[in-house]
């Protein structure tokens, strides 16, 4: 299929009214490289995603929590700009522009580019409670795409600036939700965010330097004998080399974290007695849910240990009722069950006040 083509495709599946504008405003110019550190868009394709998207970890809002207002919902409506009365294909938030929009879920982007009468859209494909779902924003500018077609991309993730181009009568993001994919038939946003428990996320509305952190890839363990014993530096315990490495690691870059590794357990199948684990906290504390800034720093450090997992040595993860682990990484993130030994209800059964990881053995 042609670029020309495949594009037209995107208009006609996303956004009927914008025909009116003609397939000569998808020969527009590709965004041009953001500066900073977020990642530069490339020429807009759309892309088709193969094989099955892993489990995403959690299902957020689409925008940081106190930043929005909702000016129009899902449904028949008289278009603001044509006039004509027509379905409304998602729902609408005001939010100043700059404004960080986030990706709804774990996922893969299918599309970042122009779309007549969106403006510039982005479309990310994910796996949401083992069913495939599109979520499309749009009105973002050129220099507000921060991702690119084929990118991966976790929930919460800042993907692009809210803006008002295309058919917009002021700065917004318009947010749409295609359960079975981009090509099928939009559902009313609101109520899939409540039934999938979309979380909100807390975070600036400037675009700034955001997408910029001081955490960086992790250093592979290069020394000898990974599974001999140091002194834990949490306890008066000991714990591995290997572990004592990813610690070293997590706090060098996350320092405002907390962990705690080795400890006794008798009586209980553990790898913190064997060294090989370690807890997390993030300003809260063990028996206290993590809720605001704790639970998005706690999934920035979890995301960060997942996507290094294999050259630090993370066996497996858990955190919020969900376990990840290295040797079923195509699944995603799965429902904890906790293991024979916990209550997955439990605030600290579940893991909901804490990140655990194991080390390889």
């Amino acid at each position: 299929m042609g670029k020309v083509a495949a594009l037209g495709l995107v208009t006609l599946l996303f956004a009927p009214a914008s025909l009116l504008l003609g397939l000569g405003a998808l020969l527009s110019p590709a965004a041009q490289a953001h500066s900073g550190c977020l990642i530069a868009p490339s020429t807009s394709s759309v892309s088709t995603v193969a094989g099955t998207l892993p489990e995403t970890a959690r299902v957020v809002f689409p925008l940081p929590a106190g930043t929005w207002v909702r000016t129009s919902g899902f449904g028949m409506r008289v278009h603001p700009i044509t006039g004509v009365r027509k379905l409304h294909t998602g729902v609408d938030f005001a939010a100043p522009t700059g404004t960080h929009i986030l990706a709804a879920a774990d996922g893969r982007v299918t599309f970042a580019g122009p779309a007549t009468g969106y403006g510039h859209l982005i479309l990310i494909e994910h796996t949401v409670d083992g069913k495939r779902v599109a979520t499309g924003y749009a009105h973002m500018y050129a220099d507000g795409i921060h991702v690119k077609v084929g990118d991966t991309v976790t929930a919460g993730q800042y993907v692009a600036d809210v803006g008002s181009d295309g058919y917009s009568t002021g700065s917004h993001l318009h947010f749409e939700v295609r359960p079975g994919g981009a090509d099928a038939a939009p559902v009313d946003p609101e109520p899939w965010l409540a039934s999938n428990g979309a979380a909100d996320v807390a975070g600036g509305s400037a675009a700034g330097d955001a997408g910029c952190s001081d955490e960086g890839p992790a250093s592979p363990y290069n020394g000898t004998n990974p599974d001999g014993l140091v002194d834990d530096p949490t306890s008066d315990g000991q714990i591995t080399k290997r572990t004592a490495h990813i610690l070293a690691e997590v706090q060098k870059n996350f320092p405002d974290s907390h962990w705690a590794c080795w400890s006794p357990r008798p009586g209980t199948k553990s790898e913190h007695p064997l060294g090989r684990a370690c807890d997390g906290t993030f300003g809260n504390s063990i028996g206290t849910a993590a809720t605001g800034h704790a639970l998005d720093y706690g999934w920035k450090i979890t995301n960060w240990l997942k996507d290094n997992a294999k050259s630090l040595g993370v066996e497996y993860l858990i955190w919020q009722g969900r376990i990840w682990s290295v040797a079923r990484a195509a699944e995603g993130w799965r429902p904890y069950d906790g293991g024979g030994m916990h209550n997955p209800a439990d605030v600290t059964g579940g893991h909901f006040d804490h990140v655990h990881w194991t080390a390889r053995a």
